[in-house]
């Protein structure tokens, strides 16, 4: 009964909405709608992104770095910066555990998806949302495509630039790596990737990151050293184990986890390596090629900011010639070789020498600096031999002894003290423990002179000592000067003296300058006894690669401290210029293509023949070139290693490459001083008699020479006679009246020669060689004398009667 009841209700009930038909169908046709509706929306939202990600030139993924152009004064290329420490190689010479890591850390669908990773993209929505937005904590789920496109186009600062949100910019990097799959396979992917992502510490690319870090090639990375530099591609800076060794540990083990998890390693392998520390071994690559770029680079920083360069493209205008930088470079590199090349040479040797080999580059160097003296602009920097081998830069940290170089300064201290070019100085043998260099027994060595077997001569002008550079007779008009005022004129020089201790040594260049010390004291002798410009200028003006001028340096008077009297300057230079025409440097002008030069120089030697240094000038350009041992090693480069044959040739050839722009101009002297003949043997005035015969060991002829010099005296300066040692008589004793003294001849009667030269000797000098001005002669010369010319014996050859002699008688007793 009861059922019968309830059959009429169950029928009257209804059916569920969910089971109608109408209800599914109504549901599908909403579903379609929202689902066009939301695709429009959603490609009207993406369009913009989609679009902008196919601007992009696929072509140009791999430009890692767009370098900035050096060039010089006359806007010729001469080198490129490149501010990111990178190294290119290919996938196929990375290691196989650093690959592996790669994928476990970063992205371990790469091989698989077509840029984007929809599930790591899921995955880490889970991840960040389970971490409530953490977003230091949170997971980016960027591929390595994604990555690659966000570095190698800077989507970060582009995003920056228009305001754009992070996601913004994600569906960009989405897009454009979509069409990076495309174009490219996947290994060229980890090419791009791999060459160009930062690891930090400055190191660009998996060569300068693991040379930077562990010092060996990327081929012959561990697993460990493998998970310590993946771990660094999320957050380069506080990672990196240069900086936090212990956080970078720590991320390491994370990235040994994941290689577990995807069965790359086994977990035995990955607990003993996070039981071990992580040991590194920096070997990095260098940024720059030479040492002039660093110079460079760092004056952009100083000027600019150490990041200006980054982005590249800009044109950076040095003061550098080109022809004179590279004339440098050669000739340096030529006669460091001749060097090398000689018999018995036993230092190391540039051509034999490999970095490979894990031994110091110690081999023979040389430094290079051309200066304008007036402005302070830098021609010519030459620091070393080859950057790569050697990065310490002579010129900027180096200091060696002068030798010999340092006699102009001893000269200019004695004649600002009173003496004259002409004041007589011994040359004799000196006993070394007066001195005390280079051993404390036997005779002080004459290596100043530059010759194998140098000449004493007894009491000679300062200005033949000065020329031919001669070591005890300097070292004794160094005492008669005073030590302390030597010291007192090497420090007004610029010269780091002020502590050097009062021996001596201090006259044969006994302490160590600097190449920019040096070359600045002497261009003093070339502006009047005024210093050259105090700060070294490297750099005119930077342009960025609009063309827009971001920096010029500015023009700024120089006063510059007179540190002698222009007199004294004037008869320094005049020696100078004496010792490159005939003494220790008499080699110098045959190879300078300036005739006549109107510079000078003086070359150094030290006694040890480890350093060898030639400084001169013309009237606009200071050069300096020095070499030597950057070891400062006590043993000589070879016995016998002179200036003249090691530091003067590099000199000739940068001076000759400056000639043709910075040639122009004449140093002439001061009013302050006046010109005077004099005698190089005597010290005084020059007769017509100061000559000397020369033969010459080749054709065994013998031909006269004048030892008669200009020299520079100042106005007023007395008590200088005529030549003593060649003939002659006393003047007034006056330098203002000298032109019209006159030179009195006794009258002899000659004897007639039948022969060019007379055999045997010649008491009533028949032959005299002349090379006075005013006799228009050059050569021997017959004299005549005023009793031979007052005898007329007309035509006639009538005998003289001579009564007979008396008849010889013998007596004996």
């Amino acid at each position: 009964m009861a059922q019968n009841q309830n059959r009429p209700r169950n029928k009257s009930r209804k059916r569920r909405f969910y089971k109608r038909k109408a209800f599914w169908l109504v549901l599908l046709l909403l579903a379609a709608v929202t689902g066009v509706v939301g695709y429009f929306v959603a490609d009207n939202y993406l369009r913009p992104f989609r679009d902008r990600a196919a601007t992009y030139d696929l072509e140009r993924i791999n430009d890692l770095e767009v370098p900035s152009l050096i060039v010089d004064r006359n806007g010729e290329e001469i080198g490129r910066i490149f501010v990111q420490n990178r190294s290119i190689i290919p996938v196929s010479e990375v290691s196989e555990n650093f690959i592996n890591a790669l994928l476990a850390g970063e992205d371990r669908r790469f091989r698989n998806h077509d840029g984007v990773d929809a599930i790591g993209i899921a995955r880490a929505a889970r991840m960040n949302l389970a971490r409530e937005g953490d977003v230091k904590e949170g997971q980016g789920a960027s591929t390595i495509t994604q990555q690659l496109a966000r570095n190698a186009y800077n989507l970060r600062q582009e995003a920056l630039a228009r305001n754009e949100s992070p996601i913004e910019r994600k569906l960009v990097e989405a897009f454009l790596a979509m069409r990076i799959e495309k174009r490219y396979t996947k290994d060229e992917i980890l090419d791009f990737y791999l060459n160009r992502i930062y690891f930090g510490s400055g190191f660009h690319g998996i060569r300068s990151a693991s040379l930077g870090y562990f010092g060996k090639e990327p081929g012959e990375l561990t697993v460990s050293e493998s998970a310590s530099l993946v771990a660094l591609i999320k957050n380069p800076t506080n990672l990196s184990p240069l900086n936090n060794i212990k956080a970078n540990r720590v991320h390491r083990d994370r990235v040994l986890n994941r290689m577990v998890q995807d069965k790359m390693i086994t977990p035995a392998e990955a607990a003993r390596i996070q039981n071990e520390p992580v040991e590194i071994n920096p070997k990095p690559l260098r940024r720059g090629t030479t040492h002039l770029y660093e110079r460079v680079a760092e004056a952009v920083g100083e000027a600019l900011g150490e990041d200006t360069l980054a982005a590249g493209g800009f044109t950076i205008h040095t003061t550098i010639l080109k022809d004179a930088q590279l004339a440098a470079e050669k000739a340096l590199e030529a006669s460091l070789a001749r060097a090398e090349s000689r018999p018995g040479y036993t230092h190391q040797k540039r051509a034999d020498y490999s970095r490979d080999s894990g031994t110091p580059a110690e081999y023979l160097q040389g430094a290079v600096l051309a200066v304008d003296h007036e402005t302070g602009e830098v021609l010519a920097h030459v620091g070393g031999r080859d950057y790569t081998h050697v990065q310490y830069d002579f010129i900027e940290r180096g200091r060696r002894p002068l030798g010999t170089a340092f006699f102009p300064f001893v000269y200019a201290a004695a004649l600002a003290a009173g003496e004259t070019p002409a004041s007589l100085v011994e040359d004799e043998p000196m006993d070394n423990r007066a001195v005390m260099v280079g051993g404390r027994e036997g005779i002080l060595g004459e290596w100043g002179m530059e010759v194998a077997s140098p000449v004493y001569e007894g009491q000679i002008p300062l200005r033949r000592a000065f020329e031919s550079s001669k070591i005890a007779a300097t070292v004794r008009l160094g005492g008669r000067t005073g030590l302390q005022n030597i010291v007192k004129t090497g420090s007004d020089f610029g010269l780091p003296m002020a502590n050097a201790e009062l021996l001596p040594r201090l006259s044969v260049g006994w302490e160590a300058v600097s190449m920019k010390q040096a070359v600045r004291a002497v261009s003093a002798f070339a502006r009047g006894g005024r210093l050259g410009a105090e700060n070294l200028v490297y750099l005119d003006r930077v342009v960025d690669p609009n063309g827009k001028v971001i920096y010029r340096r500015g023009y700024q008077p120089r006063n510059s401290p007179q540190v002698i009297d222009d007199a004294t300057a004037w008869q320094v230079h005049s020696m100078m210029a004496g010792s490159l025409e005939r003494g220790s440097s008499g080699e110098a002008l045959a190879g300078l293509i300036q005739t006549p030069f109107p510079g000078a120089g003086k070359g150094g030697t030290t006694h040890d023949f480890a350093d060898a240094w030639f400084l001169g000038y013309n009237p606009r350009i200071t050069c300096g070139v020095w070499t030597g041992f950057l070891q400062g090693s006590a043993d000589a480069i070879y016995h016998g290693a002179f200036s003249r044959d090691l530091a003067l040739p590099v000199w000739q050839a940068t001076m000759n490459a400056v000639a043709p722009s910075f040639g122009d101009g004449e140093l002439t002297p001061p009013d302050s001083v006046v010109e005077v003949r004099i005698c190089t043997h005597s010290g005084e005035r020059a007769t017509r008699f100061c000559q000397e015969l020369e033969e010459s060991l080749e054709t065994g002829t013998i031909r006269s020479k004048s030892t008669e010099v200009v020299d520079y005296f100042r106005k007023g300066t007395r008590d200088l006679p005529f030549c003593s040692v060649h003939g002659g008589g006393l003047g007034d004793g006056g330098i203002d009246d000298i032109a019209s003294a006159r030179v009195v001849a006794l009258d002899v009667i000659p004897v007639l020669p039948k022969s060019p030269v007379l055999i045997g000797d010649d008491p009533y000098h028949t032959e005299l060689p002349s090379f006075l001005p005013t006799s228009g002669t050059e050569g021997f010369i017959r004299r005549r004398t005023n009793v031979l010319d007052s005898l007329d014996l007309g035509d006639t050859a009538e005998g003289i009667p001579l009564p007979p002699p008396r008849r010889l008688e013998i007596y004996e007793y």
